[in-house]
């Protein structure tokens, strides 16, 4: 049985081609953060962490005075590096001591001898987000008293060495009743005065709650990764990829572990379960057990299928620069069904219930299903159907989590509003079943101006559309697995919201944090990350959603021009006119052979599944792995269109009649019964006419069928059928074929004539036996002895 190939795998081949892509997901911790994070880092002049505590391993905490621990770094040249383990506690109150551990890195040009860790009190006021920069990066002097040291054994070359240091109460006591104490750790050599390393953070001072608290709300993504493998036919590459992206200590299942408990909004991508099992349009809410697996496997090549009625293009588009890679068919079942669910499918689906389980009776927004580029749909096209679909299907989100879910705050990825997008975004929604924005989440420096303190995060669009407005300084200080430890983050996010609380202390004010796309912490940090944000009394943590209504102290204001232009907070989109055209046509050609199959809505659900992948927000990432999965579906697309055809007939069907019945061979070759199907014929010579076409057509998974046609011959000479084939609304699908015909016909004048000659001739016969009498022969007496003799004669000549 022949096999078409399907939408939900790439070729097994591809994987090898491709590198399976989860941002920082592969990298061990430590390790530099990978080129796609660096998009999310905020637009601030240093990092949270400094350089030299970057690429610190898992800490494996030894007491001060142990032999040399294990490398957990990677040793600087000629400085010493230190690194920040812990930070206890991380909010400072008066008569409390604070304890830091760490460890020291010697350089490799040299160990550190007698080496003594110091602790410095910055003697400089930390009130301004500026002040906040130029400590970290070691603009501002490390002036100001020791508070505390603790001298350590050598430490050899390139070796690293644990540290723990108390600093007692009474040198950390400030009169202020909140702030930002500066601090440096340094390591300093025996003898020597300037440090051999060091590294600066923050305190949290609070004394006294003189000012309102900040409400606090978080918000982080769980989407899939752009990784190509997790579509691949291959069951165990497909099966690895699923494990690799929502298994156990996945990227998304550390964004779910390091936030239980949290007040943490979560925004999930529906698709972030598998593939969606759900009837083509409905709303997903079907368990994914129920999926089947790809009953074939997508080819890579470049050539597309005819589409009509494609909204907004006329034919097919075909993306550029695709990839060719034609692997094998994948087996199906007898009696047209696709093949039962797979060991891989089953397991996928598992893993897919327990994600579900994980996030029930969590505070939950619904992206658009696939997590849906919004922010370039709507500035090319946004009326755009499958968009709107994807927009729709976010409310599988809520049926598989079992709990209300909404799905009407809309995130672009890039953090934007510029001129359009918010009448662009009323347009699109106005056709899904979401209606109506309740908000859109935005960079707040696209809709801030400059102003000596930072607005509420509350809103107002110019048309009226509420905003939630991200920090994107305190976004970046999320702790994220590329970080040598989750001290230095921790502690600047407290400074930072320090400085802004003390902007205007006695106004309610919201803050909304935010991570990008491709968040990846450590659960371990971000738990306690999250822990350290929820100590501090001047932070509120509240729920998101509370940010979309006014309270009484906290009202929304109106958007602002900003002094200039914001980089946008993921690269590039990968989506344009011609692409959103391309994946229309193809999915109106889908829609039509799902028209004339009996299990329509379960083909169209299997072969989309790529095409609506290609709207991903996530292929911003890996723009390459968008080309290889629109190779896919333009691959797979034409191969089910072109498994319904017409035979092309050997030679020339000879007409000898004015009327007669012409045998036309129907193929379908997919693993589907076809119903409702209509064969067309259109002569190309008027000496050839269609007496009327047929009737409908039911074919059988993988069969043949001859339709009988009455034609009529006007004329003798050539002429060309031209046949194709239709749904029942007259669109046209599957592969056409021309019909050579050699027209004959005998005019019914000739019978007539023939016949009147023919009796003519027999009558003149009769009259003349009758008129003319006996003939000679019969007067010969003995005709037989007659006919002896002259046979004798003959036989006499011839000897």
């Amino acid at each position: 049985m022949r096999t078409v190939a399907v939408a939900l795998g790439v070729a097994a081949t591809l994987g090898s081609t491709v590198a399976p892509l989860g941002p920082a997901a592969a990298a061990p911790r430590g390790a530099s953060a990978s080129s796609a994070s660096s998009f999310a880092s905020p637009a601030s002049p240093s990092s949270p962490a400094s350089a030299a505590s970057a690429g610190a391993a898992d800490p494996t905490l030894g007491e001060p005075g142990t032999s040399d621990a294990t490398p957990r770094v990677t040793p600087a040249r000629d400085r010493a590096v230190v690194v920040l383990d812990s930070l206890s506690p991380s909010v400072v109150r008066a008569g409390t001591d604070v304890t830091i551990t760490g460890t020291v890195t010697a350089p490799l040009t040299g160990p550190l001898t007698g080496p003594t860790v110091r602790v410095v009190r910055g003697d400089v006021t930390v009130n301004q987000r500026t002040a906040l920069d130029d400590w970290a990066s070691g603009r501002t002097p490390a002036d100001g008293p020791t508070v505390a040291t603790r001298t350590l054994p050598d430490v050899a070359s390139g070796s690293t060495r644990s540290f723990s240091i108390t600093l007692p109460s009474e040198k950390l006591y400030d009169s202020a009743a909140f702030a930002a104490l500066p601090i440096a750790v340094e390591v300093v050599q025996d003898g020597a005065s300037a440090p051999a390393g060091a590294t600066r953070t923050f305190l949290a001072w609070s004394n006294r709650k003189e000012y309102v608290p900040l409400r606090l709300a978080t918000v982080l993504p769980v989407t899939l990764d752009p990784d190509t493998t997790l579509f691949s036919r291959d069951d165990a590459v497909r099966l690895a990829a699923w494990q690799r992206t929502i298994g156990p200590g996945s990227r998304v299942d550390r964004i779910v572990a390091g936030t239980t408990g949290r007040p943490v909004t979560l925004a999930v991508d529906p698709s972030v379960f598998g593939p969606d099992a759900s009837p083509a349009g409905a709303p997903s809410g079907t368990p994914t057990g129920t999926a089947t697996s790809p009953p074939g496997t997508p080819s890579a090549t470049t050539s597309t299928s005819p589409a009509t009625g494609s909204t907004g293009t006329s034919g097919t588009p075909t993306p550029t620069d695709q990839p060719t890679d034609q692997p094998s068919d994948q087996p199906t079942d007898s009696g047209g069904q696709p093949a039962t669910p797979s060991a891989a499918t089953r397991d996928i689906a598992r893993l897919g219930d327990a994600l579900a389980a994980d996030l029930a009776g969590r505070s939950l927004w619904a992206l658009p299903y696939t997590d849906a580029d919004i922010a370039a749909a709507v500035g090319i096209d946004p009326a755009n159907a499958l968009i709107r679909d994807l927009v729709s299907r976010s409310a599988a989100v809520a049926a598989r989590v079992h709990q209300p879910v909404r799905g009407d705050v809309v995130w672009p990825v890039d953090g934007l509003l510029p001129p359009g997008r918010e009448a662009g975004i009323r347009t699109l929604l106005a056709g899904t079943t979401v209606k109506k924005a309740a908000g859109i989440v935005v960079n707040r420096n696209a809709v801030t101006a400059d102003s000596p303190y930072t607005p509420s995060a509350a809103r107002i669009a110019t048309g009226g559309t509420r905003l939630l407005t991200y920090d994107p300084r305190l976004s970046g200080l999320l702790p994220r697995r590329s970080d040598a430890s989750a001290v230095l983050p921790t502690q600047r996010f407290l400074a930072e919201s320090l400085v802004l609380l003390g902007e205007r202390p006695g106004i309610a004010r919201s803050v909304l944090v935010t991570a990008p796309r491709t968040y990846d912490p450590d659960p371990d940090d971000l738990s306690a990350f999250l822990s350290a944000v929820s100590d501090a009394p001047w932070l509120d943590g509240v729920d998101a959603a509370s940010l979309l209504t006014d309270t009484a102290s906290d009202k929304a204001t109106a958007q602002e021009k900003p002094a200039g232009a914001v980089a946008p907070a993921a690269p590039r989109p990968v989506l344009n006119a011609r692409r959103l055209d391309y994946m229309a046509a193809q999915r109106n050609t889908l829609l039509s052979v799902a028209a004339v199959l009996a299990d329509g809505a379960e083909f169209e659900r299997v072969y989309r599944e790529v095409l609506d992948e290609l709207a991903s927000t996530r292929w911003r990432y890996n723009p390459k792995g968008w080309v290889v999965l629109s190779a896919s579906v333009t691959a797979d697309v034409t191969a089910a269109t072109q498994a319904l055809k017409v035979v092309q007939p050997r030679g020339t069907v000879n007409l000898l009649a004015e009327n007669g019945t012409l045998r036309v061979t129907v193929e379908n070759g997919l693993d589907y019964e076809v119903t409702d199907l209509r064969l067309r014929l259109a002569p190309t010579n008027p000496r050839v006419q269609v007496v009327s076409d047929p009737g409908p057509i039911t074919i059988g998974p993988s069969s043949r069928t001859n339709v009988q046609v009455e034609v009529a011959a006007v004329a003798a000479g050539k002429a060309e059928i031209r046949a194709w084939l239709t749904t029942a609304d007259g669109t046209v699908i599957g592969t056409p074929a021309q019909i050579a015909v050699s027209a004959n016909p005998i005019d019914g004048a000739i019978y007539w004539v023939g016949g009147i000659l023919v009796g003519l001739v027999l009558l003149a016969g009769i009259a003349r036996a009758v008129l003319k009498g006996t003939s000679r022969v019969d007067e010969i007496p003995d005709i037989e002895a007659v006919t002896a003799a002259h046979e004798a004669v003959e036989d006499g000549d011839r000897d």
